[in-house]
């Protein structure tokens, strides 16, 4: 199963849902070890995730992959944890 983009995409290209669970997590701030925690995975493979999300997405950072993921609508942020 995929997550779409709708006609605001510009052509993105869909992910996986293994990657918009890493775009999740990395979007609460979590480090590559963390993401790996969480998802039972090393962290070469969430290094891996987010190349191809990066690539998918059409950018360069982990912030510019949480900010398109938010305007597209895929991912949310939940509550402040402070």
């Amino acid at each position: 199963v995929t997550q779409l983009a709708g006609a605001s995409a510009n052509h993105v290209e869909a992910l996986t849902d293994r990657e918009i669970d890493v775009l999740k997590l990395a979007a609460e701030g979590l480090t590559n070890r963390g993401i790996g925690r969480q998802l039972s995975i090393s962290d070469r493979t969430v290094q891996g995730h987010l190349a191809n999300i990066y690539a998918k997405l059409g950018v360069a950072s982990r912030t510019e992959a949480v900010t398109k993921a938010l305007q597209l609508g895929w991912i949310e942020l939940s509550g402040s944890k402070l």
